[in-house]
């Protein structure tokens, strides 16, 4: 992770497409912000449209979508997220229940979105109920409070932060798949032990 870009005082992180499934990282001086608010959070991502550009991409499942929307939401500056104080923006505290419950959706279909967003680096569990996402990517703040989050994210050693291709949600559950099939297969032969034949009595007599 040596290689993000420092933030300093005035500047932020700006972020653009390689166009081959790549991610450019840059910095530059912070000139304004543009915030979004509703009545139960207030907060903004960094390139907002790259983001939304991505995601609008991506052939991945709409529950997908609905699940990295709500944890987008859950980033509450006044760490009210889920009813826990002490929550600061970028960090969610969440159970895998209580997503379930906010987004509607059965306990697989928050599972396997959240296991891809971790697997391409937008997020990661700091425990049991605690999730960070990504501060290069998904939340913005004081320079002081990039840092002190980045600082986290790279201490942690998160994952690399990627831009998939629209492609890559089916490839990765295609491995995923191939992966189990053969795991499956290779117990099942592990638990099969050959017997030893016996030999008739009668071959005993002969022999």
């Amino acid at each position: 992770m040596e290689h993000l870009p420092i933030v300093r005082p005035g500047e932020r992180v700006v972020t653009r497409s390689d166009g081959k499934g790549g991610m450019i990282l840059g910095v530059e001086k912070i000139e304004g912000r543009s915030f979004a608010v509703s009545a139960e959070c207030a907060g903004y991502v960094l390139d907002a449209r790259l983001l939304w550009d991505v995601l609008g991409s991506l052939k991945m499942p709409g529950s997908w979508f609905q699940v990295w929307s709500k944890l987008i939401s859950l980033q509450d500056p006044a760490g009210r997220s889920d009813g826990c104080p002490n929550a600061p923006r970028g960090y969610i505290r969440i159970s895998q229940r209580a997503l379930q419950k906010r987004c509607g959706l059965s306990a697989a279909s928050i599972s396997e979105p959240s296991q891809f967003f971790t697997h391409i680096g937008w997020m990661r569990t700091v425990k049991p109920a605690l999730l960070q996402l990504n501060p290069w990517l998904t939340v913005a703040g004081t320079s002081s409070e990039q840092r002190r989050w980045q600082a986290a994210w790279n201490t942690a050693e998160g994952p690399m932060c990627v831009i998939p291709t629209p492609d890559y949600p089916a490839e990765w559950r295609a491995e995923r798949a191939k992966a189990k099939k053969e795991a499956a297969a290779a117990q099942l032969r592990q638990a099969v032990v050959p017997l030893r034949r016996r030999q008739s009595c009668k071959a005993k007599e002969t022999a």
